[in-house]
């Protein structure tokens, strides 16, 4: 199940998954040591799908950190009240995969992958998250201590749109004077440059807004005024907008 959906059930009243993959692991500074603590990361991912909260008593620290993809911090508390089973019409398993390691007597930095396979009413996602766990020996137990989710975009998918549009968008757009922007037509295809760098293909997200070729950041949003003509490209990132005027 993918991470944020993991997330968003533990803390809205969730249910998580099943582990049901063995952890492929990196060769580390101290290997057994990382076996083990990745062994208690499965073991804390088996309890969610079944609600099982001693185990998260048990691995979880009382000052746990915990950071989740949607920029929440989380409390202890807040993990293990709101534990229960997958609801209906949900399934999934975890693999930890690609795990690193950094090991340093009772200090332990485990970065990993986390693979998700999920399935929501006969519908299948396969997420990625980035998960950086620090653990603590605590009176000869491994305690989870700190945790930090990233999510890793999935690749993004242009749609089709009449090729005519483009006629539209071409032209140069200016951020400041000598800062410019261009958008030319190809072969049917859409490219975009900044002063002169590199060229890049610009792919439809829909009629208006356009991304750049294999990347996960970012959208490129063209605005018309009120005689219909495109006058501006704002260059979106992080929800953050940069204006460009069209000047010609």
């Amino acid at each position: 199940m993918k991470r944020v959906s993991i997330l968003f059930y533990l803390v809205l009243t969730v249910g998580l998954l099943v582990i049901n993959a063995p952890a492929k692991t990196s060769q580390s500074s101290d290997g057994a040591t990382e076996k083990e603590i990745v062994t208690i990361i499965q073991k804390l991912m088996d309890a969610i799908a079944v609600g099982d909260r001693s185990v998260w008593e048990m691995y979880v620290a009382d000052d746990v950190i915990y950071t989740d993809e949607n920029w929440k911090v989380l409390t202890k508390k807040d993990l293990i009240d709101q534990l229960a089973p997958l609801p209906k019409g949900y399934s999934g398993s975890i693999k930890v995969s690609n795990v690193r390691s950094r090991i340093n007597g009772n200090s332990a930095v485990i970065v990993w992958d986390c693979l998700e396979d999920e399935t929501v009413f006969g519908q299948r996602l396969t997420p990625v998250y980035l998960v950086t766990d620090t653990y603590f020996r605590r009176n000869g137990q491994w305690q989870l201590v700190a945790s930090e989710t990233i999510v890793k975009p999935s690749p993004r998918q242009g749609v089709t749109v009449d090729p005519k549009i483009y006629a539209e968008l071409a032209g140069e757009y200016q951020l400041a004077p000598g800062d410019t922007y261009t958008v030319r037509i190809e072969s049917g295809k859409l490219f975009g440059r900044r002063g002169a760098r590199a060229e890049q293909e610009l792919l439809a997200a829909d009629m208006n807004t356009y991304f750049v070729k294999d990347t996960l950041r970012g959208e490129k949003i063209f605005v018309k005024g009120v005689a219909g003509k495109v006058i501006k490209m704002i260059d979106r990132r992080e929800n953050n907008d940069l204006v460009w005027t069209k000047i010609r």
